[in-house]
C-alpha cells in the first residue's frame, strides 16, 4: 500500500510519476467546466477600449482644445519628449516610426507617361527639339 487509508484497494492506477501528472479532473471533462463569462473582456479588447477613447486636449498650444484619441496624445507627447532630448522617447519613437511609420513606397510619387504615338529619334527631336528663333 502506499500509507493512505481508502475503501478502494490499491491497483496502482492513482499513482503519480514521470508521465503520470496527478488527475485533478474526472476523464473526458474539461478542467474548467463553467469556462469564460460571456460578458468578459480579454486584454486586447480592453487595451483598444482605453487607447481610443476621446479626450480634449490642446497638445500642440494653439488655443484651441479639440478631441484626440488617448493614443495619439501619448504618441504626441512621446515625440515632444524626444525632441526635448529625453533618450528614452526618442528611441521609443523612432521604432515605433519604424515599425508603423509610411514604407518607402508611400513616399515615392508615381505617375504614368501616356505616348500617344511612336517616333524615330531622328522625328522627336525634328518635333521637339527647341527651335532657333533668333535668326
Amino acid at each position: 500500500m502506499n500509507g493512505r487509508k481508502t475503501d478502494k484497494p490499491d491497483d496502482g492506477k492513482d499513482e503519480v510519476s514521470y508521465g503520470k501528472p496527478p488527475v485533478e479532473h474526472e476523464p473526458g471533462k474539461s478542467g474548467n467546466p463553467r469556462g469564460r463569462p460571456k460578458d468578459a473582456k480579454g486584454r486586447r479588447a480592453t487595451a483598444e477600449r482605453v487607447l481610443m477613447e476621446k479626450h480634449r486636449a490642446d497638445p500642440t498650444g494653439t488655443g484651441k482644445a479639440r478631441q484626440y484619441p488617448a493614443i495619439e496624445l501619448v504618441l504626441i507627447l512621446l515625440k515632444q519628449m524626444a525632441a526635448s532630448g529625453d533618450n528614452r522617447a526618442f528611441k521609443a519613437f523612432t521604432d515605433l516610426e519604424r515599425r508603423f511609420g509610411p514604407t518607402e513606397t508611400e513616399q515615392q510619387q508615381v505617375g504614368y507617361l501616356v505616348v500617344p504615338e511612336t517616333l524615330t529619334e531622328e522625328e522627336w527631336v525634328a518635333k521637339y527639339s527647341p527651335k532657333d528663333t533668333s535668326t
